[in-house]
C-alpha cells in the first residue's frame, strides 16, 4: 500500500489518484454523475487518448506524473473511476494494474447485486404495497397532558362589566355642508374639551403578553392530464413504371387536338424557360462567385503569431546564441522534436584569441513534452554552426563545427548505451523528463581531410543521385533506400561529397610502411572551386541541391557567398557536349554577406536571398531579381518561404521582430511586423505537424521560440498558387523588358558617340571651302559697316583708312 496525502483509506499499489478539472472531464468523457454514476463509477479510455494528451500539453497534462504508468500497461484501455467519498484524496483514480481492475469490477457488481437484492426482498415480504383493511378509530378517555392550561393562559378573559355609551347631535345638522381650515390649538374654543394630553396613570400598569405563532407557507398542488393524439405507424409501399405508347398510340397522341391546343397555351412559358436555361447555368455555384476567400493578414481573430514554447537552458546556453535550428522529420512516432545548436558568442578578435583552445559544442534535442530538460545533449568538439538530420532516418545527425570538421551522432546507439548504463546501475531506463541523455559523437572526421574554414551549410543528396569516389555524379532509379550521402560547404571554397557507409566501416590499421593514405574518415570526393574571372576561392554560407525529375535535365547547386553574391554550379549537365561542370553563373546581389538561402516550395525555380537590409526574389536564368524588398530599419538576420502559403515570406531581423511578407496583399511594405524577443533573431524553421504548423525562432540569448503559425498565414486560398505564378511571370516579363531596353539605349547611346566623331573628323580634313566663305561674308559686312558710318559721319579717320589698307593687302 502508497500513502498518499489526505488519503482515508490506504490507496492499492495499482491505483493512482488524480484530480481531474471539469475540462479534462468533458474531453475524456468522465464528467461526475453523467458518465460515471455511483451505480457504474467507472470509464474506460483508450491507453493512445492518455499518450496524446501528454505528448501535446507536456507537463501540464492531469496524466502526465503517471505517463510511465500507462505506458506498461499491457492493454489498449484504462480505467479512470470516480472516487464520490474522495477516500484516497481525490476526485477520481487511475488504475493502471489489470488485477485492480477485475477487483473493483467485482466490487462494483456486487455492491448492485446487494442492493437489488434488498429491493427484491422488500417487494416479497408486501409491507409496501400491501392495503389494509379500514378499521375506524375508538374513542379513548381523555388524558390531560397539560395543554389546557396553555389554552386557558392565551384565552382573554373579562375583567370589568361592559358599558354602553350613546352619541347624538341635532337633526339639522345632519347633512349640512362643512369648511374645513386650518387652525392653532390655542385657537379652539373648545379647547378645554378638545385638548387631549398624554400623561402617565401611577395607578395603571400595561403588561405584554408574548405569543408564539409559527406560519408554514406549502405550495399549492394540483394534478392535471393531458394526452395527445397518437398516430399509429403503418408500412405502406408504392411502385411505379413508365407509360409505354406503342407507335401508332403515339402517332394518334402527337396530331391530336388537345395537344395543339395545349402547346398552344404552355408555348409562352416554356420558350422564356429554354432561354433561361441557356443565359442561366442552374449548376453554378452562385457563393463561389460572391467573393474571394479573405487571404490579407490581420483581417481575422486568429491572425497573431502566439508563442506556444520557449526552451532554454541554464548550463548549455548561456552565454551562447541558437546558431542554427532543424526540426526532426517523422515525429509522429516519438513526439515533436525541436533541435538546436548553441554556439559561443564571440566576435572576431575573440575567436582568434581562442583558436587554439579545446572547448565543446552543444546540440539540443528538446521534445514538447518536457520544456524544462532536453530530451538528448550531443556534444561536438567545437561549437557546431550547422547540422542536418537524414531524411530517411531520423536518429542520424551530421553536423559542421567550427574548426572544418563533420561529426556524426546515432541517437539509437545514444539510447541503447543509457539503457545498458542504467541497467547496470540499477536503475529504470526511460528517456525523457530529468533523463536527459548526454552522447558524444559516434565518428568525427580528420582534420587533414576536412574544410579548412567553418563548415557553413550541409544537404543531403537524394537516393536517386550518387557519388562516386572519383567524383561522378550519376542518376539512380527511385528505390526508396536509406539516403547515405551528403554535401558540405564552407569558406574555404570546397564542397566535399560524404558517405556514412564509409564513415562505419571498421577499417584494419595498415602497417606503418604502408601509410601512404591520411587516417580517419574523410570525404569520398574533393571538390575545390575557383571563380570564373579570378583565381578566388568562393566563401560559400548556404546552398541549395536542384534535382529535377527529368533525368535529361541537368542537377545544379545554388550557392549563396559572404560577398553576396548568388553562384549557380553545374554536377550533371547531359546537354553540353564536353560534360564540363563547375561554376557556370555569378551574380552579385547584396553589399554584405548572404544570410539566408531559400526554394520557394510551390514554384521551384523562384530562389529567396536574405542579405543587408534588404531581401531579393529570384527566378532561375534570369540575371536580375524579380523582387527587391525596400530597404528596412536594421539588418536582415535570416529568411524562409512559408510551406503552405506560396506569397508569403518571413524575415527575421536583428532587432528580435519578424516582418510577414505577403505579395498578394502589399509588395512595398511588410503585411504584419511581430516583435518575438528582444535579442537578434539567428534562425528560424517551418515545421508542419497534425494540421498545425509551427515556427521556430533562434535568438541571440540562446533561446527558440516555437510560435504556432495562425489560421490566415498557414492556410491558403484556392487559387493563391496561380495568382502567385502569375506574379512571378509577370515580374519576369518586366525585368526582361528593362534589360531589353536598356542593350537599346547602350546601343543608340554608341551609335551616336561614333556620328558625332565621324563629323568631328571631317571638319578638320577640309576647313578650306567653308573658312573662304565665311572671310567673305565677314568683309562684306565690314564694308557695309563702313559705309553706313561714313554717310551718318561717325566715321573716324583710322577707320576710314583701314578699308584702303586692306584693299591694298588683298591687291597685293
Amino acid at each position: 500500500m502508497t500513502e498518499w496525502e489526505n488519503a482515508k483509506k490506504p490507496v492499492p499499489d495499482g491505483v493512482h489518484p488524480l484530480f481531474l478539472t471539469m475540462t479534462t472531464q468533458e474531453k475524456f468523457g468522465c464528467l461526475e454523475r453523467e458518465n460515471v454514476t455511483p451505480t457504474c463509477p467507472y470509464v474506460f479510455i483508450k491507453k493512445q487518448t492518455f499518450l496524446d494528451d501528454i505528448q501535446f500539453r507536456g507537463v501540464i497534462s492531469d496524466f502526465h506524473p503517471c505517463k510511465k504508468k500507462i505506458e506498461s500497461y499491457p492493454e489498449d484501455e484504462l480505467m479512470v473511476v470516480w472516487d464520490e467519498e474522495e477516500d484516497y484524496g481525490q476526485n477520481f483514480y487511475l488504475v493502471h494494474s489489470v488485477t485492480e481492475k477485475d477487483v473493483i469490477m467485482a466490487e462494483v457488481e456486487a455492491k448492485n447485486a446487494a442492493a437489488d437484492e434488498s429491493a427484491d426482498a422488500g417487494t416479497a415480504g408486501g409491507t409496501a404495497f400491501v392495503v389494509e383493511e379500514y378499521k375506524p378509530p375508538v374513542s379513548k378517555e381523555w388524558v390531560s397532558l397539560g395543554s389546557e392550561v396553555e389554552i386557558e393562559e392565551e384565552r382573554v378573559v373579562p375583567t370589568r362589566e361592559t358599558f354602553v355609551l350613546r352619541m347624538s347631535r341635532p337633526r339639522r345638522d345632519l347633512g349640512a355642508p362643512h369648511k374645513f381650515s386650518d387652525r392653532d390649538s390655542h385657537e379652539d374654543p373648545n379647547m378645554p374639551q378638545n385638548d387631549c394630553r398624554g400623561y402617565k396613570d401611577p395607578n395603571f400598569e400595561l403588561n405584554a403578553v408574548e405569543r408564539d405563532v409559527a406560519v408554514q407557507a406549502v405550495p399549492l398542488c394540483a394534478e392535471a392530464k393531458t394526452q395527445t393524439t397518437w398516430f399509429k405507424p403503418a408500412n405502406k409501399a408504392i411502385q411505379y413504371e413508365p407509360r409505354v405508347m406503342g407507335a401508332r398510340e403515339a402517332s394518334t397522341v402527337m396530331r391530336s387536338r388537345e395537344l395543339r391546343e395545349f402547346l398552344g397555351v404552355v408555348r409562352e412559358r416554356y420558350e422564356l424557360a429554354l432561354q433561361q436555361n441557356e443565359t442561366i447555368d442552374v449548376f453554378q455555384d452562385d457563393f463561389a462567385t460572391l467573393a474571394e476567400e479573405e487571404t490579407g493578414l490581420g483581417n481575422k481573430s486568429d491572425s497573431d503569431l502566439r508563442e506556444l514554447q520557449s526552451f532554454n537552458h541554464l548550463q548549455y546556453c548561456s552565454e551562447r546564441m541558437v546558431s542554427f535550428s532543424d526540426w526532426q522529420p517523422q515525429p509522429q512516432a516519438k513526439g515533436l522534436v525541436v533541435g538546436v545548436s548553441c554556439s559561443q558568442r564571440l566576435g572576431f578578435e575573440e575567436r582568434v584569441h581562442v583558436a587554439g583552445k579545446v572547448h565543446t559544442g552543444y546540440v539540443l534535442l528538446w521534445n514538447f513534452s518536457d520544456p524544462i530538460h532536453p530530451q538528448f545533449v550531443l556534444e561536438a568538439p567545437g561549437d557546431v554552426f550547422c547540422f542536418r538530420f537524414c531524411p530517411t532516418d531520423p536518429d542520424v545527425i551530421v553536423g559542421g563545427v567550427a574548426s572544418g570538421q563533420l561529426v556524426l551522432w546515432n541517437l539509437a546507439e545514444a539510447r541503447e548505451q543509457a539503457r545498458e548504463l542504467k541497467a547496470v546501475s540499477g536503475e529504470v531506463a526511460e528517456e525523457g523528463g530529468s533523463n536527459t541523455i548526454v552522447t558524444k559523437p559516434t565518428q568525427v572526421s580528420s582534420v587533414d581531410l576536412s574544410h579548412r574554414c567553418v563548415v557553413t551549410d550541409i544537404v543531403w543528396l537524394p537516393s536517386t543521385v550518387e557519388v562516386s569516389e572519383k567524383g561522378r555524379v550519376t542518376r539512380m532509379p527511385e528505390t526508396g533506400a536509406t539516403q547515405a550521402q551528403f554535401v558540405s560547404c564552407a569558406a574555404d571554397g570546397q564542397l566535399l561529397f560524404w558517405d556514412l557507409r564509409k564513415a562505419t566501416e571498421v577499417k584494419e590499421e595498415p602497417p606503418k610502411e604502408e601509410k601512404t593514405k591520411k587516417e580517419g574518415w574523410g570525404p569520398m570526393y574533393r571538390y575545390a572551386m575557383t571563380m570564373p574571372d579570378s583565381n578566388a576561392e568562393p566563401s560559400f554560407v548556404h546552398m541549395l541541391l536542384d534535382v529535377p525529375a527529368e533525368e535529361s535535365a541537368s542537377c545544379r547547386l545554388f550557392c549563396s557567398t559572404e560577398d553576396g553574391q548568388l553562384i549557380t554550379i553545374d554536377l550533371i549537365n547531359p546537354n553540353s557536349e564536353e560534360g564540363t561542370r563547375g561554376i557556370k553563373k555569378v551574380i552579385s546581389g547584396h553589399y554584405s554577406a548572404c544570410t539566408a538561402l531559400q526554394r520557394s516550395p510551390f514554384v521551384k525555380d523562384v530562389l529567396l536571398t536574405v542579405g543587408d537590409w534588404h531581401f531579393h526574389l529570384w527566378q532561375v536564368d534570369v540575371e536580375s531579381p524579380l523582387f527587391t524588398s525596400p530597404f528596412a530599419s536594421c539588418l536582415l538576420s535570416c529568411g524562409v518561404w512559408s510551406p503552405s502559403r506560396p506569397a508569403v515570406v518571413v524575415i527575421g531581423k536583428i532587432d528580435g521582430s519578424i516582418d510577414v511578407w505577403d505579395l498578394l496583399d502589399r509588395s512595398h511594405e511588410p503585411s504584419m511586423t511581430v516583435n518575438i524577443t528582444s535579442a537578434a533573431i539567428t534562425s528560424m524553421r517551418f515545421h508542419a505537424y497534425q494540421q498545425k504548423q509551427f515556427l521556430a525562432v533562434g535568438d541571440d540569448q540562446g533561446t527558440v521560440h516555437v510560435m504556432e503559425v495562425p489560421r490566415n498565414l498557414r492556410r491558403a486560398a484556392s487559387n493563391e498558387k496561380s495568382i502567385t505564378t502569375h506574379f512571378f511571370e509577370r515580374e519576369a516579363k518586366r525585368v526582361a523588358y528593362v534589360a531589353r531596353r536598356a542593350s537599346m539605349r547602350s546601343e543608340q547611346a554608341t551609335a551616336e558617340s561614333g556620328e558625332s566623331q565621324t563629323e568631328s573628323g571631317v571638319t578638320e580634313a577640309g576647313p578650306t571651302a567653308d573658312t573662304a566663305a565665311d572671310d567673305e561674308l565677314e568683309k562684306a559686312f565690314r564694308k557695309m559697316e563702313m559705309q553706313f558710318k561714313q554717310d551718318m559721319g561717325i566715321a573716324d579717320a583710322i577707320e576710314t583708312d583701314a578699308p584702303a589698307e586692306e584693299e591694298a593687302e588683298n591687291g597685293a
